[in-house]
């Protein structure tokens, strides 16, 4: 396949153009400092410079003056916009001028010049601020949790069977936990630590159950350490929603006795089986923020992924919000920390890319692919792994590809 075949037809923000010539500029930003009365000087590199780029594009046929006006219309919108170059690939670009002609002499034609820049990406300032803010709502949340917790968590002074019971639902919790620590990928140093720390919590329940106050401040150190020992958001995130399941209550204990009485030990068995659902799944939720608030923005796949686990975790706060055994204490950190989650969300989009779906309209290779889309073909990579493309020398005409702006 030659670069002739490789050639596709130009269009800015949908509206299709025909192609006379295209030129760019490039370079780095360098300043040079002189001084008086020296003979020497030096350089200094400030980075790459944006650049700029010129594309010479044209419309001809009956109906050009209608194509002339809706190219128009494209280039005055505001904002970046998706730019498909016939020679180099599909941008996304920021339009700074333009200028167009038109002659009697050439009848049903119109000549555009347009000069841009590439859009980027947009930094975010605020990011280590609400980052920093989150950070510290999570933390005053888990001291909420391990007060609320251990002020309705009691085995002290029960029968053995309540005890029993207490422990039963805990070990099962932990044994989740084991589980989910044994994912974690082999090479982290700390895995082995983790695992002592959750062997430990199985070997002491039978005395952490008449310390609630110790028990919940060890599972939130355990479950903070499982949840930020993976290497990718998005590994935490399968974790986390792991360990709501298996701390979620799928036999719940009935207050009331076989005779239909209520007695002071079912409801004791009830209210601590409740308890340590209701915290071991904030504390879960607590754990996933702070892995949010310690990661850079670059972790997150796309920003959609980014909307996911937001609004995964604002649905849990939600829940937490609505429970009406929340103190008021409770509801004022649960509350502060779904707003710090969102801030710190809504701070970092600016410089998370856009996934969207494109469907090729015959078979290519992946390289090809990456070519056309990014005008970059060494991204073949990304794209095979990001669609679980099996063979990278052939993407079926049809296949919907998920790629990133």
């Amino acid at each position: 396949m030659s670069w002739r075949d490789r050639l596709q037809p130009g269009s800015f923000r949908g509206v299709e153009f025909h192609t006379q010539s295209a030129s760019g500029q490039g370079g780095r930003n360098v300043v040079v400092h002189e001084f008086p009365a020296q003979e020497q000087h030096y350089s200094e590199d400030l980075g790459k410079s944006a650049g700029s780029e010129r594309l010479t594009v044209f419309l001809v046929g009956a109906d050009y003056d209608v194509a002339r006006d809706q190219l128009i219309e494209a280039l005055d919108k505001p904002g970046p916009g998706k730019l498909v170059h016939p020679y180099t690939g599909t941008q996304m670009i920021q339009v700074q001028s333009y200028d167009w002609t038109i002659s009697s002499r050439q009848g049903g034609y119109c000549q555009f010049s347009i000069s841009y820049v590439l859009a980027g990406k947009r930094q975010a300032p605020a990011t280590v601020s609400t980052a920093s803010a989150l950070a510290a709502a999570a933390t005053a949340a888990q001291a909420q949790t391990e007060t609320a917790f251990s002020d309705t968590f009691d085995c002290a002074g029960q029968p053995a069977f309540v005890v029993e019971s207490s422990t039963s639902f805990l070990e099962s919790a932990f044994d989740s936990l084991n589980a989910i620590n044994g994912s974690i990928a082999a090479e982290l140093n700390q895995i082995e630590d983790i695992a002592n720390d959750i062997d430990s919590l199985t070997s002491e329940v039978t005395d952490l159950v008449l310390q609630p106050l110790t028990l919940i401040s060890n599972v939130g150190a355990v479950v903070t350490s499982v949840i930020g020992g993976f290497n990718s958001i998005s590994s935490a995130f399968d974790a986390y929603n792991n360990l709501l399941t298996a701390f979620g209550i799928t036999r719940p204990v009935s207050r009331t006795a076989a005779n239909g009485t209520a007695t002071d030990t079912r409801v004791r068995m009830a209210d601590n089986q409740q308890a340590i659902s209701r915290s071991f799944s904030a504390v879960a939720t607590i754990a996933l923020a702070v892995r949010i608030a310690d990661s850079a923005a670059s972790e997150f796949d796309s920003l959609q992924q980014a909307r996911e686990i937001r609004d995964a975790l604002l649905e849990q706060l939600d829940e937490q919000l609505e429970s009406e055994t929340l103190t008021a204490d409770q509801y004022d950190t649960t509350a502060a920390l779904a707003t710090a989650l969102q801030r710190h969300i809504t701070a970092i989009e600016p410089g998370l890319l856009d996934a969207q779906t494109l469907v090729i309209d015959v078979s290519l290779p992946a390289l090809v692919v990456a070519h056309q889309q990014y005008g970059d073909a060494t991204r073949a990579d990304e794209l095979t792994e990001r669609n679980g493309i099996e063979n990278p020398l052939f993407v079926p005409a049809g296949t919907d590809l998920e790629v990133l702006l």
